[in-house]
């Protein structure tokens, strides 16, 4: 038996979550390198820096859901273990 029983929308916030935070890796792979930015060889458009600030506020939103407002975490005694055992569940 699971150690934590996960509220369901809980289970849901943390994949909304990994999806948010891929979404993120996703844009930042499609930019131009750091490297070739510095060199002038290439420019981040405006519409790339807006679609990454969308995906990183997505993301911060989640993060915000997940932590900062669901009452399940003030009924666990240790929240670190229970992030990571949540993170697990939903890798399952």
């Amino acid at each position: 038996m699971a150690e934590y029983e996960f509220p369901p929308d809980l289970l849901d916030a943390q994949r909304a979550y990994v999806a948010a935070h891929a979404r993120v890796q996703e844009v930042t792979d499609a930019l131009p390198s750091s490297m070739a930015t510095l060199a002038g060889e290439a420019e981040v458009s405006e519409e790339q820096r807006e679609e990454l600030a969308a995906a990183r506020a997505e993301r911060l939103r989640w993060v915000s859901v997940l932590y900062a407002d669901h009452p399940w975490w003030a009924t666990v005694d240790n929240p670190a273990k229970a992030r990571a055992a949540l993170q697990e569940t939903v890798k399952a």
